[in-house]
């Protein structure tokens, strides 16, 4: 059996730890109403808190531009860079330009009309034991 592990910062920028905490609460009543320990009321009166918590927290960040360039900036930085390639002569290549043109030298190979697949993607007819070759029905 394995545990499943937290991934630390993968939260909404608006989800705090304290609403995270309430949201934990609310599954909780939500286990006891089902169990029969609390009253629908209850469970429907505490959901409804926690809905008005979260549509302030959530307008506070919209407000907030801090958060959303942090998002911006997040979202645009490289995580990792491409690995040097080898290009056709067998050279390293480094530079992000040269590896764009390995790149484009590849897949203009993979893609050209040359080797392109006929439009009939109907399987070829089936040969019987005997040699007749079956129609499709």
């Amino acid at each position: 059996m394995c545990w499943k592990t937290s991934h630390q910062g993968r939260r909404p920028a608006w989800l705090n730890t304290e609403l995270w905490l309430e949201l934990r609460i609310k599954r909780r009543v939500y286990v006891l109403w089902k169990k029969g320990q609390a009253t629908q009321e209850d469970y429907k009166d505490f959901v409804r808190l926690r809905r008005q918590k979260v549509k302030r927290a959530k307008a506070a960040i919209k407000d907030n531009k801090n958060f959303f360039y942090r998002y911006i900036s997040n979202k645009r930085r490289a995580k990792e860079n491409l690995h040097p390639l080898l290009d056709a002569d067998g050279n390293l290549v480094t530079k992000d330009q040269e590896k764009a043109e390995v790149l484009y030298a590849f897949f203009a190979t993979v893609f050209s009309s040359k080797r392109s697949c006929s439009l009939n993607t109907q399987p070829p007819e089936q040969e019987d034991m005997d040699g007749e070759k079956k129609q499709n029905s």
